[in-house]
């Protein structure tokens, strides 16, 4: 079988510069409809349409990581709405430890890393009492963990899109919510733009920790953000050199792990999910979309090479679903490969793993942190050239350990001694446990996070050029984005998906332009006719 090839990454790379030209291209439509509408006074419309942008910037790379121009449009929007009270000027004193924690995320879910690290968060920092605001919630529950771990801190979940009004109003109210706060940190999308306009007056805000969970990708929030915390280090290089982030304001805080205790062993584990004792278990868990066919490959193509070789050997992936075009590799391995939709159930089967095998081409750092808690060792594919670190796994746990391969053959052969060597692999995933667990679990982590409490406290706001030209780059790692990260969606997509925040009048007229073009998609119930509701009255119905 064979692996990316350069001709292959020539290819990518020449598709790449076309497609993010025309991506930019979208994107700056969306902006200048954003700046002339602020020019005009219709400053909720513009908002939307800047919140567009971003999504359009976030999903389709645009050769962008951060735009000033669209953050100093929402800046002047948050100026022109959200009257200055001249009497009031937050102070932070640096020696004071910060008591009320204000998070604000768009919307959590029990599925996913960024959820888990919140409540993770919350659980870990328990002498603080913590509040969490959701800007744009859709109709579903709270996990239950999360809304324990903030009624048990003393703090309050506040639901912005449940209130009557729209994006200026629900900034508003953030940024009343926020005046009680000692500290914010933000946990939102790439995309929302609330909180940028709710706290564009820095002087009357308390401090901004920027969380950057989605570093590979283009986001809001450089201009308003006292300190950028990242995850990893391949992403606070790209902050500082892509996203105009000072290095004084750029921290690292490893993702937070809850401490992994096993309920059972490797072998009993396996026997609660019926397998063989003497099966050795590749293990793979993250969503359907980190999990796409490159260059004619499938995931599931790229390991029937080694359960050919190795009968005993299995491979469970957790979140793919069933995939048409994983049925060849199912069928070659005898049905070895076993595929499954996501689910919440995750500690059985990284119990159950021998080796944990990273999702490609999106890697899920997350996972790989939760499977070597358990003493899992870990293997993850990095094809790409060393300009291109971003779209590789790294934390800070897994340094030295971790397993990196360029190569599909290289793949197949380090998965092979590893079926092969119990004794190297399991050496192997009690290092990658040690290391994990003094990095990103308990008092570990909390002396991080210390330090990100005490530099936001210490440092003076921080402040954003007013002008700089918007640069876009056709170089690695943007020209890889669109075949490793790209979305199938098109300006129509985005148009439809923000209807419901728009204002009444723009609102229509865009519902129309769709039912005319026959633009609208995957509708659901009740059609398009639910676009022409405002998100605030669909809130309340859940």
């Amino acid at each position: 079988m064979e692996t990316i090839d350069n001709d292959t990454f020539a290819s990518w790379r020449e598709e790449g510069c076309l497609s993010i030209q025309e991506n930019f291209h979208v994107f700056s439509q969306f902006l200048t409809q954003a700046k002339d509408f602020a020019k005009r006074g219709h400053y909720e419309t513009a908002a939307v349409y800047g919140e567009m942008a971003a999504v359009y910037a976030t999903l389709k790379h645009s050769g962008l990581f951060v735009s000033i121009e669209l953050e100093q449009i929402l800046l002047e929007i948050s100026k022109k709405t959200i009257p200055i009270d001249h009497n009031s000027k937050i102070t932070t004193n640096p020696l004071a430890e910060p008591q009320k924690i204000l998070h604000v995320a768009t919307s959590v879910q029990a599925i996913g890393g960024l959820s888990k690290m919140l409540w993770r968060w919350i659980e870990q920092d328990s002498s603080r009492s913590h509040s969490l605001v959701l800007t744009r919630q859709p109709r579903k529950e709270v996990p239950k963990i999360l809304d324990e771990a903030i009624k048990n801190s003393g703090g309050k979940i506040y639901w912005l899109n449940e209130t009557i009004g729209s994006v200026i109003s629900w900034a508003k109210r953030l940024k009343e919510i926020s005046n009680s706060a000692d500290m914010v940190v933000l946990h939102i999308y790439n995309h929302d733009v609330i909180p940028i306009i709710a706290f564009a007056n820095q002087a009357q805000s308390p401090p901004i920790i920027f969380l950057d969970h989605a570093d590979h990708m283009f986001w809001l929030g450089a201009g308003i953000s006292d300190v950028v915390v990242n995850l990893r280090e391949s992403g606070m290089r790209l902050a500082q050199k892509r996203r105009t982030i000072q290095p004084e304001r750029n921290i690292l805080l490893p993702t937070i792990l809850e401490q992994t205790r096993r309920e059972f062993s490797r072998s009993e584990a396996k026997q609660k999910l019926g397998i063989s004792e003497d099966t050795v278990v590749l293990l793979s868990i993250a969503r359907s979309l980190k999990y796409k066919t490159i260059n004619g490959i499938s995931y599931a193509d790229a390991h029937v090479p080694l359960l050919q070789k190795h009968q005993e050997a299995i491979l469970i992936v957790i979140g793919s679903g069933n995939r048409e075009d994983w049925s060849a590799a199912i069928e070659q391995t005898n049905g070895r490969i076993r595929s499954y939709p996501e689910r919440e159930d995750t500690a059985i089967f990284y119990q159950a793993a021998d080796i944990y095998v990273d999702s490609f081409p999106f890697i899920s750092t997350t996972s790989l942190l939760e499977a070597g808690s358990y003493g899992v060792p870990l293997v993850s594919r990095y094809p790409y050239s060393d300009a291109s670190e971003i779209l590789g796994a790294d934390m800070p746990g897994l340094t030295g350990n971790l397993i990196w391969v360029r190569e599909l053959s290289e793949y197949t052969n380090i998965l092979s001694r590893l079926v092969e060597d119990e004794l190297f692999r399991l050496n192997l995933g009690e290092k990658t446990r040690h290391k994990i667990q003094n990095t990103h679990t308990g008092e570990n982590w909390q002396s991080y996070l210390e330090k990100v409490y005490h530099l936001a406290a210490s440092l003076p706001k921080a402040t954003v050029a007013l002008t700089r030209v918007e640069e876009i780059f056709l170089s690695e790692p943007d020209v890889l984005m669109p075949r490793v990260h790209g979305w199938n969606f098109d300006m129509n997509n985005v148009i439809q998906s923000h209807l419901t925040i728009m204002p009444f009048e723009q609102r229509l007229h865009n519902w129309w332009k769709l039912v005319h073009n026959n633009s609208f998609n995957n509708c659901g119930r009740f059609g398009p006719l639910k676009y022409l509701v405002p998100e605030w009255f669909l809130c309340r119905i859940r």
